[in-house]
């Protein structure tokens, strides 16, 4: 699936100047996967040592400190997940075996700066091996309302969400094994208050996770975004052509999307990135424009080029609604380097978040992330 080619092409983005995102263009040839967790909203930090720092544009430092296992209940609403092997390499032409329990799991940081294991949240894929690799994981989903959050239940080889704050955890009816998981991947697509999830590899379904009722995506469509409500519901196909599901059947909209935000709040709007080309499997033009679409209609309302400044930005993603009329983006930080000329050599990774104006392509800055580590994954609200 494209979107899961994208996610190749933006580690690769931050990766060292070798030929890793060649390697992994190869891999995910080799295994039809697919994971919306890593996409982002804001994107945001991890670190080799037991503090987390993410530094604002007005320079403040909040500082996070390490605890242990996610508590039962009484969790404070999420700002983001991430796993960074524990700071150890990580190369795709090695048995990942290697990396201990601990350090294949998810951490999950609150809105408060603390930090919880999720050991129940499968996240590295240790079955890898020199022939048959795969640089992701299970995937984890925030919804962007920060309350709830997904990901894949190895002990009960189901999807589960999970309330933070009273600890409620819901679980899909579907099984799905481990080997099936690191076999095809999964993307996973939580509507905005997380009570609907959506699931896609070879099929897709929106499952309601509070009544346990699954509702089948046609064949060849692929959940996107889910309204809350459960709906409307936005689906693609392998061509990126976007739809509408409803009723039981896909209205096609007749326009394609690599990149597609949320819904708006009305349910109407979608929001989406246009411009990215390619060329033999590797990108020769970012995304450079920014559509909004009435999703009742298929009318387009709104097309903006962005702004010179926007123009250098590399890596882009799409999220949520900043205001009525800008999205959330994220694009990979330029300050990010593999520390070239750093005592340690530990490459510093980072992303940086902006408010996307839909009707003039003027961007802002909200937030800028660096962290260092040699590899890793990220999960933030509503990508």
């Amino acid at each position: 699936m494209t979107r899961f080619r994208d996610e190749l092409r933006l580690i690769a983005a931050q990766a060292p100047e070798v030929d890793l995102a060649e390697r992994a263009v190869r891999g995910a040839r080799r295994k039809k996967a697919a994971t919306f967790g890593s996409a982002v909203a804001s994107l945001v930090a991890t670190a080799l040592t037991a503090t987390v720092l993410i530094t604002a544009p007005g320079g403040a430092t909040m500082s996070g400190k390490i605890a242990d296992v996610l508590p039962a209940s009484g969790v404070d609403p999420a700002a983001y997940a991430y796993y960074d092997f524990c700071g150890r390499r990580w190369d795709p032409r090695k048995n990942t075996r290697t990396f201990d329990k601990e350090c294949a799991q998810w951490r999950l940081v609150t809105s408060t700066g603390e930090s919880f294991r999720m050991p129940e949240a499968l996240s590295v894929y240790t079955e890898q091996t020199p022939g048959n690799y795969m640089n992701t994981g299970g995937p984890v989903q925030i919804s962007s309302d920060r309350k709830r959050v997904a990901y894949y239940s190895e002990k009960d080889q189901r999807f589960a969400v999970r309330d933070l704050a009273d600890g409620r955890i819901w679980l899909t009816p579907q099984t799905v094994t481990r080997e099936t998981m690191v076999k095809n991947g999964m993307m996973l697509v939580l509507s905005p208050d997380g009570r609907f999830l959506g699931l896609a590899r070879q099929t897709s379904s929106v499952v309601d996770m509070e009544s346990g009722q699954v509702t089948e995506i046609p064949e060849g469509w692929h959940v996107q975004r889910i309204g809350n409500g459960g709906s409307p519901v936005v689906v693609s196909d392998d061509k990126d052509r976007l739809g509408i599901f409803d009723g039981g059947k896909v209205t096609p909209l007749g326009k394609s999307a690599q990149e597609v935000s949320e819904l708006s709040a009305d349910g109407r709007t979608l929001a989406y990135l246009d411009g990215k080309e390619f060329k033999d499997h590797f990108m020769t033009h970012d995304f450079d424009t920014i559509v909004t679409l009435d999703v009742t209609t298929g009318e387009i309302l709104s097309k903006a080029k962005f702004t010179d400044a926007s123009k250098k930005l590399r890596g882009l993603r799409i999220g949520g609604w900043q205001s009525p009329t800008e999205v959330m983006i994220s694009a990979v930080a330029d300050s990010g380097s593999w520390g070239e000329g750093k005592e340690d050599g530990v490459p510093t990774l980072g992303q940086v978040t902006y408010a996307l104006d839909v009707n003039t392509g003027q961007v802002r800055k909200l937030a800028e992330y660096t962290y260092k580590a040699w590899s890793g994954s990220l999960s933030l609200p509503g990508f």
